[in-house]
């Protein structure tokens, strides 16, 4: 016990969570935009999946920004077929994310065994470029606080940081523009923007396309940060638990930052605890943030049940 005591009060863990924390807060982000909009996005897992392939493939011949940038646009481009299949050819929105995430699990082991030459499990023999951490080390000559500080904020990806930037964004766009009150409108009732002469269609076609550009960032940290290179299902089912989370945040970019944190930690946790308890199964860990992301619904669906009920009691 006082193993894990000494390894979660640490500098080393904090990173860990942060390094957790940031794929699937994106994909938290990107969750959250389509879901205000009134168009729930269940293909993030696929839009991750594809979306690391592509970062790892283009960073061997680019540098890591464009490989990043390719990944966004890759994950922006599966956002716009899904509006495309959604809202065109008028398929159920949740049938075409699946078949999106069933075409990126098959569709991500083809193409990865087209550019190793026949590997279809990891790039291993890819040289593909990582996702630079920003340098604070400079933090550290500040009297009494600086050791801290620099210990603290040191080790993350430019990526986490952008994260924690989009969140604020996220937050202004929804609470302090027009456009994030049409968002939000076209998500609770449709018909009154629609009457208003605001075009639900468009901004639900944007909303896909943004949470799929954000999904692609989540992917690119998970595959140029968290792990260097593709592995075969690498996001393992993070796009669905970001979907948890965002449920969990009660839709509002702060509370699902909290809620990515959370899950953050226990995939940290997960990551820690076997080096500590030998005698824990690694599967038990590793389900740890499973098991969260359904009580996390099944609290939801609860309060969501309450609060109508007293609703209709009044």
């Amino acid at each position: 016990m006082i193993d894990l005591l000494d390894a979660v009060f640490s500098f080393a863990f904090f990173v860990t969570i942060v390094r957790a924390t940031t794929p699937l807060l994106f994909a938290t982000l990107g969750g959250l935009i389509s879901d205000l909009s009134g168009a729930l996005n269940v293909a993030l897992e696929g839009m991750m999946l594809i979306a690391a392939l592509t970062a790892v493939i283009v960073s061997v011949y680019t540098p890591w920004y464009i490989a990043v940038l390719a990944a966004v646009l890759m994950g922006s481009l599966f956002g716009a077929a899904i509006a495309f299949f959604h809202l065109k050819l008028k398929a159920d929105i949740i049938l075409a994310g699946f078949a999106i995430n069933i075409l990126a699990a098959g569709g991500t082991v083809f193409v990865l065994s087209l550019a190793t030459g026949g590997d279809k499990g990891t790039s291993i023999n890819l040289a593909s470029k990582a996702v630079p951490v920003l340098d604070l080390s400079f933090l550290s000559a500040i009297p009494l606080i600086g050791p801290f500080l620099s210990g603290l904020l040191s080790g993350h990806s430019i990526l986490s940081w952008l994260a924690v930037l989009t969140v604020i964004g996220i937050w202004f766009f929804l609470y302090h523009t027009p456009q994030g009150l049409w968002l939000r409108g076209v998500g609770e009732y449709p018909a009154a923007p629609e009457a208003a002469g605001i075009p639900v269609g468009k901004i639900r076609v944007w909303a896909l396309v943004a949470s799929g550009g954000l999904a692609g960032l989540g992917g690119a940290q998970l595959a140029m940060f968290n792990y260097i290179g593709f592995t075969r299902d690498m996001t393992a089912g993070r796009g669905f638990i970001a979907l948890g989370a965002v449920l969990l945040g009660a839709r509002h970019p702060v509370g699902a930052m909290l809620a990515a944190l959370l899950f953050g930690v226990f995939e940290a946790l997960s990551i820690v605890m076997p080096g500590l308890f030998a005698w824990i199964p690694a599967e038990m860990i590793v389900s740890i943030p499973f098991v969260v992301t359904v009580l996390a619904l099944f609290l939801f669906s609860y309060r969501a049940m309450r609060a109508r009920r007293l609703v209709a009691a009044d």
